[in-house]
Parts: structure tokens; sequence; C-alpha cells
């Protein structure tokens, strides 16, 4: 299965990023999901907010078959044909075909940008404070870490066997009681060493329908851990309540509507000078956050 850019874009960006990426953005997405693409392309994964460094977006897609999958091709072509941030493989692109995309997107850039220094994959429906990413964590100014691995840290999970479960995970592919600590596939960062590591490491390993599952077998194989973040708070897979000062001091928040990306975003950069003193608060989920700075959970 080769990798498909259905536009030849693949050194256009990098060459926009001359000399070396800081930092390349993997994105997987689904065809019907144009909105959330615009949004992405005018907030978070907007060049502009690193405009000193090299940054590249990239979404990650599969194909979908019959009519409408012919008509959602020719307009993701015509889109890729204007931003030159898509690429594509020819699997079904579903739920359990996401392990399937991530390597796409890791394999992508251990072949087109293998010196970049640090690389994030996440989801379309995510905020990311990807300022915060850049000048907070990953820090550019220092030298890039190599075997770095970080996210949301999810240690001692069990298989979940409930055929029933979105998450269900067959015996007969993981027999084992206990996956290797795991980052949420929301949203998780590495340097960009391990593209390459990751992607070799895959050929050796059954896919599996649990993208971040399969990421840490991965890093098991190669005797890598991953890296707990400075602050517990940094990487949300939940819906964290909005306030410009919490959401100026984390990475990640999960389950945004294009329209609610597009409004808090330019919320959080019109106060950013300022983000803890305006402490009026908008409300991102179903309940709104009670304490100043910590981040709270919308159920």
């Amino acid at each position: 299965m080769g990798l498909s850019l259905i536009s030849s874009m693949s050194q256009t960006n990098v060459q926009k990023s001359r000399p070396v990426p800081f930092l390349v953005l993997l994105i997987a997405t689904e065809a019907r999901q144009v909105e959330a693409r615009n949004a992405i392309r005018q907030t978070w994964g907007n060049e502009s907010v690193a405009p000193a460094l090299g940054f590249i977006r990239l979404f990650l897609l599969g194909k979908n078959e019959g009519e409408l999958g012919l008509l959602q091709q020719k307009m993701l072509e015509a889109e890729s044909r204007r931003y030159h941030d898509i690429i594509q493989q020819d699997f079904m692109d579903s739920y359990k075909n996401l392990t399937l995309k991530t390597l796409m997107g890791m394999n992508w850039v251990a072949i087109h940008c293998p010196q970049v220094s640090y690389v994030m994959k996440t989801d379309s429906d995510m905020f990311v404070n990807t300022e915060y990413l850049i000048y907070k964590l990953l820090r550019p100014e220092i030298k890039p870490k190599k075997n770095y691995f970080t996210g949301n840290n999810m240690r001692g999970f069990a298989p979940n066997r409930n055929k029933n479960s979105k998450w269900y995970m067959p015996p007969e592919l993981y027999p084992g009681d206990k996956y290797p600590t795991f980052c949420s596939g929301t949203g998780y960062v590495f340097s960009g060493d391990m593209a390459s590591k990751i992607y070799r490491a895959s050929l050796g390993i059954p896919n599996l329908p649990l993208e971040d599952v399969y990421v840490a077998i991965c890093l098991a194989k190669l005797q890598i851990e991953p890296t707990p973040p400075p602050n517990e708070f940094l990487f949300n897979h939940w819906r964290v309540s909005y306030s410009s000062c919490t959401y100026s001091h984390l990475i990640t928040s999960h389950g945004f509507h294009p329209n609610e990306l597009l409004k808090y975003w330019h919320h959080l950069q019109s106060n950013k000078l300022n983000a803890c003193i305006n402490t009026l608060r908008t409300r991102a989920g179903r309940h709104s956050n009670r304490t100043r700075d910590k981040p709270s959970i919308a159920v």
C-alpha cells in the first residue's frame, strides 16, 4: 500500500519551511470534515502561530467508497490544490484504520522531513494551543530532544473486552492483561527522530484498531517509555471548561465544533497579554469551571 499525496505538494510545504522545520502537525481527519480543516487552518494550525519557525500542517485521510466517496475525492483534490496540506493513502477511512492513518503520517515525516525537531499527532476536533506547545514545552531556543514522546500518559489500562465498545480489543489481537503506558491519541508529541523509529518498529507488529495503544506497543518494542508532561493538565482528552487563563496554560482540549474553535481561539488571542487578569468565563462545556487556574472536566 503506497503513500499517495493527492496533490504534488510533498516538497512544497517543506520548501516553504526552510531551512529545517521545527514542528510538523499530523491531524487525523475525514473527508467530510471540511469546516474543521478550515477552522484549524485559521487557528492553531496556521503558520502565523510561529512565523519565525518552520511549521508544517498536514491533514491525514484514507478513502471512501461509492458515489459519495467519489464526490468527496474530487472535493479533496480541489482542496489540496488550494492549500497543499493533505496526504492520503488507499485504505478505507474508518476509526479502526486510524492506526494506518497515523503510520502514514509518520512515514511521510520520515521520508520528507527527517530533520524536523518535533511532531504532534492530534485530531480535527481538538483545541491545540500551539503557541504554548512550541514556546513553553518544546522551547526552540534549546537543543531538540531525542527519543522523546509525551502526552496524556495512560498507565495501567486493561484491554476492553466488551464487543459493543468503541474501544473493544479482541483477545486474539492482544491477549495481554494490561497495555503498556500509552498517550491518548487526542494529542501527543514526539521528537522528530521518533517518526522513522516508530514506523520501522511497526513493520514487525500486526495492526491493531486502537492507534494510541498500537503506538505504545511500538515504543515498548523500542524500549522507550513515554515522558510524563511537566504539568498533568497540559494534555486533556476531555473537554476543559474555557477561560482565557486556563487555555493559555494548556496544550489540548477535546471536543470542539469548528465554530467554537474559531470563537475561543480568537478570544484567547485577544486576551493573550492579560489572559489571567480578564477572568470573565465563557462556557466551552456543559459545566463552567469554578476554580481560577485549574481546568475542570466537562462531563
